[in-house]
């Protein structure tokens, strides 16, 4: 085999290896993570889809029941849960953890005063999760070929309500949504994505013809340079 077909071939694994990816693979990370449950993570710590969901879906209740007197006081988390609703039953044990975190005596039924011997809750807390979406919307790859970075996207929206049980005033009502996006590596995707809920697993998407421009455009300034090394070094 020609020597120089040998050289050429490793400058071309060389450029493979060290070229960027076709947009910046720079991490876009908050300075500050979620500060729902489990507290806040640091800007360079690695974020998984569960984890996150349980701190938007935290910061969402815990400015809900930011609304209800100081404890001690007795809440009722009102509604049934439907066994298809997964993002509901995960929505219901982090208000749960919420609001005892808070000090607050916590009911999932309305007890009944005379056998029980309980008195009555004070205030009545509905948490309904009407969206959690994740996405990988952009996908980096280098010399169109080996993926290095997933985008990824994640947004929760719940309404809540909260009433006061002895008077039936309304103390709070609000749809509220809390929104996520950073980039993860190749190699930290499989440990962020999880097939746990439908919500914590998604496939990683492609931007369509621009990137597939792109992808085509840096092949082809590669076989040009290969092609231009072969008309400086021919006989």
């Amino acid at each position: 085999m020609d020597k120089r077909w040998l050289k050429a071939m490793g400058w071309v694994l060389t450029l493979a290896a060290t070229a960027p990816a076709v947009r910046a693979a720079t991490p876009v990370l908050p300075a500050t993570g979620p500060s729902g449950l489990g507290g806040a993570a640091v800007a360079d710590s690695l974020r998984t889809n569960l984890w996150l969901v349980e701190a938007l879906m935290g910061e969402i209740v815990a400015e809900a029941v930011g609304a209800l007197p100081p404890a001690p006081a007795r809440v009722l988390l009102a509604g049934r849960v439907a066994p298809t609703d997964v993002s509901g039953e995960l929505l219901r044990l982090v208000s749960a953890r919420v609001l005892k975190e808070r000090g607050y005596e916590v009911f999932v039924a309305q007890p009944d005063s005379e056998r029980a011997h309980v008195a009555a809750p004070d205030y009545t807390a509905e948490l309904t999760a009407t969206q959690v979406a994740l996405t990988y919307p952009d996908v980096g790859r280098t010399l169109g070929l080996w993926r290095s970075w997933v985008d990824r996207d994640l947004v929760v929206v719940v309404t809540a309500q909260i009433t006061e049980n002895s008077t039936g005033r309304l103390l709070f009502a609000e749809r509220m949504a809390r929104h996520f996006t950073d980039r993860v590596t190749n190699d930290e995707f499989p440990v962020v994505n999880s097939t746990l809920y439908p919500f914590t697993s998604a496939a990683p998407g492609e931007s369509g013809w621009q990137r597939r421009l792109e992808e085509f455009a840096v092949l082809g300034t590669l076989a040009g340079l290969v092609a231009v090394y072969f008309a400086n070094t021919g006989d």
